[in-house]
């Protein structure tokens, strides 16, 4: 068994005991060949969370990652070692494009957030505007985007950098409204995956708008979110959309 393979396993057995999870239409994600997954962006829990995902679904996540979690002791180790590419902020985002496209050309997965960074939104919605680097792939690999939304994995780990798991403990809290439970439910949705060629249309005649095409994958993002997400977010495609 690989790397890979040992690692995710432990984290799904660990995401066990801290979570309640659901997948929804894992069937979605392609079998085998190239794809792009894409998914909304809630906290630093959401990589394992979705790696989790795919391996359920038979598949391998080579995900693009903050170049600062390549620095941290052991899990930049692992990050190296597993095959996860770093993203330097800042820099021209088409240094990660070619270690992408060579993992698609491998037939592997490579999953990233489009938002580029966990959500500031203050209720957690997809930010209003995503970077164009998962449409710009899947056109030059000539593959689909997975669009993916996942729900509660930011109630595990809080942008604040807190979690569920180590709140204080309170007297009666079962009992308190709008708690939130030691191990909270997560939920992760996979949608049907978008063509290659349904990217190139929305794109434009001459293929140049890649917003436009963007707008589409975070489109059905935010309509997978909605599916979940139920009065946490209820008004997710109207105005504030």
């Amino acid at each position: 068994m690989s790397l890979y393979a040992v690692a995710v396993t432990l984290i799904d057995a660990a995401l066990g005991l801290a979570t309640r999870r659901t997948h929804l239409h894992l069937d979605r994600i392609p079998a085998q060949g190239p794809a792009v997954v894409v998914s909304n962006h809630l906290s630093l829990s959401d990589p394992p969370v979705l790696g989790c995902a795919l391996r359920r679904a038979g598949r391998r996540g080579t995900f693009l990652a903050m170049a600062e979690a390549f620095s941290w002791p052991v899990i930049g180790g692992l990050l190296r070692r597993t095959g996860q590419i770093p993203v330097r902020r800042g820099l021209d985002p088409r240094a990660a494009i070619q270690p992408a496209l060579e993992a698609l050309a491998n037939g592997w997965v490579v999953a990233l957030y489009p938002e580029g960074r966990i959500t500031s939104e203050p209720d957690y919605r997809p930010m209003a505007t995503a970077r164009t680097g998962a449409v710009r792939l899947a056109l030059t690999a000539d593959c689909p985007i997975v669009p993916v939304a996942q729900w509660g994995a930011h109630r595990l780990v809080t942008r604040e950098r807190t979690s569920s798991l180590t709140r204080r403990l309170r007297f009666l809290g079962r009992l308190r409204p709008g708690r939130i439970p030691r191990r909270p439910t997560v939920t992760v949705i996979i949608g049907e995956p978008i063509p290659a060629a349904r990217l190139r249309a929305a794109a434009g005649a001459d293929g140049t708008d890649l917003q436009a095409a963007t707008d589409l994958v975070m489109g059905r993002v935010r309509s997978l979110l909605a599916e979940i997400a139920g009065q946490d977010l209820p008004d997710l495609l109207g105005p504030a959309a």
